[in-house]
């Protein structure tokens, strides 16, 4: 029995070596160093903070998506609606009335050289609009510089067509809605001289007072939205431009 006894604290003092002690030790020690690092609050305001940066890229994430979403949808809402202004517009060529039926703007704005739509056209009807519905395609795509192009080009080669006041017309909307103000405004004003009689320029001295506006021109915008009310007083525009003339004339006070 001692015997037995000898033989297993000898093998139990052999299995438990200095090496196994020793690495023992280390492992303990390792634990305890995580154990404080986890009760370090430095290291907690840390996890905290990850935590919080983490649910705030998808928040962002989110957020991204959503305007994406948006702006997707903003650009359709404007593509139909340059295709029902288009519609309308084409819908009154055809019919050969609307252009006939608005006052024409007064020779102090409208200045001289008009060219007037007519009924009928010198030009071939089917080229005509088949260079007007390309100008417009692209339009509708948004491609706003390659339609300004392609519209100037149809204005060149029918300077009087039936489409002519409309073509002008869109290349104003086009640097519009890329905020080119300068620009729009000399192509809204080209549409007012050239073509005094399109149902669209109570639309286009509109734009002109906007695009004052937002060039921080507001006597200009002030007076080309006063000729508009005047010009114009049951119309839409007018009622807009009502509206935009009591926000400048607030401003001019608060300047004065």
């Amino acid at each position: 029995m001692k015997k037995i006894l000898t033989v297993l604290l000898l093998s139990t003092s052999i299995a438990i070596t200095p090496q196994a002690l020793a690495k023992k030790k280390t492992t303990e020690q390792r634990i305890q160093r995580l154990e404080q690092l986890l009760d370090s609050k430095g290291l907690v305001e840390m996890l905290i903070k990850l935590e919080a940066l983490q649910k705030e890229m998808q928040l962002l994430r989110g957020e991204v998506e959503l305007q994406s979403h948006t702006l997707e949808g903003i650009k359709k809402r404007q593509r139909d609606l340059y295709v029902d202004i288009d519609r309308r517009l084409l819908k009154l060529e055809r019919s050969g009335t609307g252009v006939q039926q608005m006052p024409s703007v007064p020779a102090a704005t409208s200045g001289g050289g008009n060219v007037k739509t007519t009924k009928k056209s010198k030009y071939d009807i089917a080229k005509e609009q088949k260079a007007y519905q390309k100008a417009f395609d692209l339009l509708r795509g948004l491609r706003y510089e390659k339609s300004i192009i392609s519209f100037r080009a149809f204005l060149r080669s029918y300077p009087d067509g039936r489409y002519a006041h409309i073509a002008q017309y869109w290349i104003g909307e086009a640097n519009y809605a890329q905020r080119k103000f300068k620009r729009a405004v000399n192509d809204y004003q080209v549409l007012i001289k050239r073509y005094p009689s399109s149902p669209k320029l109570a639309e286009a001295i509109l734009k002109i007072s906007y695009s004052y506006y937002e060039l921080k021109d507001l006597k200009n915008a002030e007076t080309n939205l006063q000729h508009l009310i005047k010009t114009y007083p049951k119309s839409t525009e007018a009622g807009q431009a009502r509206d935009l003339l009591k926000k400048i004339r607030l401003q001019l006070r608060k300047k004065s």
